[in-house]
């Protein structure tokens, strides 16, 4: 018999946004004072900074406070974005220059290798014993 849960519809429970999704383009729902807005971060502080200025120019200093109070809040949360865009790529960088590092070290070690094989008269004394020795390890 088939396991039917698989098929069934999910009921609001599981909620599909992912954690690592780009936070600067998630859409918010705004109840402000008045109006109700919905969009990205950015396009609701945008929006709340632009009624509080035509409520200013109307002589509604209370309402614009209020605006604006609103348009900190999306201000705060735009900044929290970035600072923690900005900490995700400066713990990248570390990574990226040890990738580049290791390679740096693998180059380094086949070079090493390249020298022993060439004839010990164009390596200096220290190269030449060492050479020898390796090439008495091999014969054994």
């Amino acid at each position: 018999m088939r396991n039917a849960s698989s098929n069934r519809r999910s009921r609001g429970r599981n909620n599909n946004r992912s954690k690592g999704g780009n936070k600067r383009t998630q859409v918010f729902d705004s109840n402000g004072p008045e109006v109700r807005i919905r969009g990205t971060a950015h396009q609701i502080f945008e929006k709340y900074e632009a009624l509080a200025k035509d409520a200013h120019s109307v002589g509604d200093t209370v309402l614009a406070e209020s605006y604006l109070q609103y348009a900190e809040h999306y201000q705060r949360i735009i900044s929290t974005v970035n600072e923690q865009q900005a900490a995700r790529q400066e713990a990248r960088k570390p990574e990226q220059s040890n990738n580049s590092n290791k390679k740096a070290e693998g180059n380094v070690k086949q070079s090493t290798n390249d020298d022993l094989s060439l004839p010990a008269s164009i390596l200096g004394d220290g190269v030449k014993a060492q050479s020898q020795a390796v090439r008495a390890l091999e014969d054994a």
